[in-house]
């Protein structure tokens, strides 16, 4: 439990634990530690652990509520696109690093806490009416975003340009040559098209959340042009790192096909490994409030998206009934909580990072 501890302990206590199940990469990790400074939003990315330990004590009520399967790590970057086994190009959740069967309330809780802490002084209830009502929506017509015939509004954010495609391969060619760990290895090569040629090795340094956890690409030539696949390490749920009551373990692999999802046929989840297709168009999305109009609706489908994961046959129905129960303005009162408890750690980080870690 971190949630009584100082950031500092909390943070210390959390860096132990991925040291002891897994061969923690420490270059990452003090790469980290000065994102966390950097802002509220990036310091929400990379402390689900801390946010999953304070959960209960600031949002007792929703901690209290039936589970459901959960992102865990919602936020508003944790959506992306990928192709899926016919080819078309979906959106969606697209890291389900921490997920687990969790209250819930407590995706919509921690998107909303993000959208709060990017957008600096938002109004609250429109943060609260805009996800509500694509969560609402999704529960009544679940499904996937495919955006080669239908979504045209999240196509026009989400498709790679011709700038984004050349700085994708920039950045693989800056990569450093270095070969991986065994396990890591053969995860690769397995994920690779069958008959590549002249296959090279990099770490590779993504996300906040995730840093730390060895992270390797391969790199293959395959029928005139270059592939890339993409294994890291897999841990525990934060939640369950964390020790928080309502959380338990569930099959991550099998989230992935929810029959509301059209999945990426290259992600392999194993005990250990997270194995997926990189590419331009196999990617985090990037969306933040400077996309002005384009950024609320695209918050809505985000709702949607979560009602996706949230909901099977069975479950839809009983969410419906919950969210139409629920108290007017719980998630704006909620989330605002939430996102002070947040700067309120951020603000002590600052302080130790200012101190000299």
């Amino acid at each position: 439990m971190t949630g009584q501890l100082t950031m500092r302990a909390a943070n210390a206590g959390h860096e132990a634990f991925l040291a002891a199940h897994c061969d923690a990469v420490q270059a990452d990790l003090a790469f980290k530690r000065t994102a966390m400074a950097e802002s509220s939003f990036a310091f929400l990315r990379a402390t689900c652990f801390r946010f999953a330990a304070r959960f209960a004590s600031i949002a007792p009520l929703a901690a209290g509520e039936f589970a459901v399967p959960s992102v865990g790590d919602a936020h508003l970057e944790n959506f992306g696109t990928w192709r899926d086994a016919e080819g078309r190009l979906v959106w969606g959740v697209n890291d389900l690093d921490e997920a687990a069967m969790l209250p819930w309330r407590t995706d919509l809780l921690r998107l909303a806490c993000s959208a709060i802490l990017a957008m600096g002084a938002p109004d609250t209830r429109l943060v609260q009416d805009t996800l509500l009502s694509g969560y609402a929506a999704g529960l009544a017509r679940p499904g996937p975003f495919i955006l080669d015939e239908r979504n045209a509004r999240l196509r026009d954010v989400a498709a790679p340009t011709p700038d984004e495609r050349v700085a994708f391969w920039a950045k693989i060619d800056r990569m450093v040559p270095c070969e991986p760990p065994p396990a890591i290895r053969a995860a690769l090569l397995a994920a690779l098209p069958p008959g590549c040629g002249a296959v090279s090795f990099a770490p590779r340094v993504a996300g906040l959340g995730s840093l730390g956890r060895p992270r390797f690409v391969a790199i293959a030539q395959w029928r005139g042009g270059r592939v890339v696949r993409e294994a890291k390490s897999k841990l525990p749920s934060a939640w369950i790192e964390a020790g928080f009551q309502g959380a338990a373990a569930l099959d991550v692999a099998g989230l992935a096909l929810n029959p509301h999802r059209a999945p990426d046929p290259w992600l392999t989840v194993t005990q250990t490994l997270v194995t997926r297709r990189l590419a331009p168009d196999s990617r985090k999305l990037d969306i933040s409030p400077r996309h002005g109009r384009a950024f609320l609706a695209v918050l809505s489908d985000m709702g949607s998206e979560l009602a996706n994961i949230h909901s099977s046959q069975e479950d839809a129905a009983r969410l419906t009934l919950a969210l139409a129960a629920s108290q007017k303005h719980w998630l704006a009162e909620g989330a605002q909580a939430l996102a002070e408890a947040v700067m309120a750690d951020f603000g002590q980080w600052r302080k130790v990072m200012e101190k000299g870690f």
